[in-house]
């Protein structure tokens, strides 16, 4: 799935003579990389993807997460980079960048700091946008993709599933939070042995802060469960949005359910 996805980004690019594309944003790496899971930018820890038009591709990663790279990874060159040794994540792109003209990043998506290095790499030439095309590619969905897609709403019945069958009077909201984490995740545990026994590293614990709100507080839209009390007759608002999540694909939706009546 990751090769094929690659192999259209740069098959793209080649339509456009896009000489290089710098890929940051942790979705798309996982979308042409398979490598998932790892430190970022919250902790101030780059992975970049920079993948030419007509040269090796090179994944560049923190040493100490190194060993999460997918050993199928279509991924050309994995440089390794550490922290306080020499110019770290710095030191592998003056010798790439320079060699090309035409070059694109996720313009919105890319972290300042990564973003600032590249500016002062390129000498006044333009940085442009390579989002719209990472968008085209990844609208239409490949059979594999659509498997997932169909297991991730296993899940998410699963997590509503869970959470219906806690809801009660003076039930406090975080209960219910911790119910759908605890039916999604194993249902997610239960699709992953059986139909991905490869994806070793994916983990199927949902663990997103959920959004929960109840009887006069429903209006707080996206209230996180807190220790409150639902009551008989509340309604109560679960929103599914980022918490269901399974094999990196996130479904949105919500429900609202009453408590005993309405």
């Amino acid at each position: 799935m990751f090769k094929n996805n690659l192999d259209k980004l740069i098959e793209k690019m080649k339509e456009k003579n896009i000489d290089l594309t710098v890929i940051t944003d942790d979705d798309s790496l996982y979308y042409f990389t398979g490598y998932h899971d790892f430190l970022h930018m919250d902790f101030n820890r780059p992975t970049i993807l920079l993948v030419s038009k007509d040269d090796a591709s090179t994944l560049i990663t923190p040493l100490l997460d190194v060993l999460l790279v997918p050993e199928d990874t279509p991924v050309d060159k994995i440089e390794t980079w550490n922290d306080g040794i020499g110019d770290e994540w710095r030191e592998f792109l003056p010798k790439i960048i320079n060699k090309y003209n035409k070059i694109f990043c996720e313009k919105y998506k890319i972290n300042a700091t990564v973003n600032n290095y590249l500016h002062e790499l390129m000498n006044d030439k333009p940085l442009h946008n390579i989002t719209p095309i990472v968008s085209e590619i990844r609208m239409i969905k490949s059979d594999e993709e659509l498997k997932i897609a169909r297991h991730t709403g296993e899940v998410a019945m699963a997590m509503m599933e869970g959470a219906k069958s806690v809801i009660g009077n003076n039930v406090p909201e975080f209960e219910i939070a911790l119910a759908q984490s605890q039916a999604g995740t194993r249902k997610a545990a239960e699709l992953l042995q059986s139909h991905y026994p490869k994806s070793i590293n994916m983990s199927p614990n949902i663990h997103f802060l959920s959004a929960i709100s109840s009887g006069k507080d429903l209006p707080k839209t996206h209230h996180r469960a807190s220790t409150k009390l639902v009551k008989k007759g509340d309604p109560i608002f679960l929103c599914y949005c980022g918490s269901a999540n399974f094999h990196r694909f996130k479904l949105g939706f919500d429900r609202i359910f009453w408590v005993e009546e309405i």
